[in-house]
């Protein structure tokens, strides 16, 4: 129902010639990891695994999405998590390598992945081992929109355009 109506305020948008902002925010990989009966069982590898799969599936329908509407080369797509994953049973996941889980304010909480389309601008294949911290990306997606930042308050972020297109490290 989310990823219609999501669909729908897309198309509204780029049939009305209007640039759009939409936060799709997929409940998963947030806990209870539990996956929509399409999915269980398919990876064979836990429920975790499954709803790893159906936010990729879901993802993959929104890009493709883009794709059929002929708007890729000019929209901005950001994807990334808000924390690491959950350690406890039954939503157990992994952080990899990185020490902590969901509640700590160890590495393996904070720190999650981060990938940028944007056609002809934000270099394919790049990958960095940076940091960039949430309260940047608004002010980045700001800039990278066209639009100015606001003055009438305090803004706590650094616009990291140049290093998401690939002109600073």
């Amino acid at each position: 129902e989310y990823q219609q109506h999501a669909f729908d305020f897309i198309k509204r948008n780029v049939k009305a010639d209007k640039p759009f902002f939409l936060y799709y925010c997929h409940s998963m990989l947030h806990l209870p990891t539990v996956p929509r009966e399409e999915f269980k069982g398919k990876t064979g590898h836990g429920d975790f695994a499954d709803c790893l799969l159906e936010m990729d599936h879901d993802f993959g329908q929104l890009l493709d999405y883009l794709d059929e509407l002929g708007v890729t080369d000019n929209t901005i797509v950001v994807f990334f998590g808000d924390n690491g994953a959950e350690e406890s049973l039954p939503w157990r996941g992994t952080s990899g390598f990185f020490e902590g889980s969901y509640f700590t304010g160890m590495e393996g909480s904070l720190r999650s992945p981060c990938m940028i389309r944007w056609p002809g601008r934000v270099p394919v294949g790049r990958v960095s081992n940076e940091i960039v911290h949430i309260t940047d990306m608004f002010t980045t997606i700001v800039k990278l929109g066209g639009c100015k930042i606001p003055t009438d308050r305090v803004i706590d972020g650094v616009d990291q355009s140049p290093f998401f297109l690939g002109q600073q490290e």
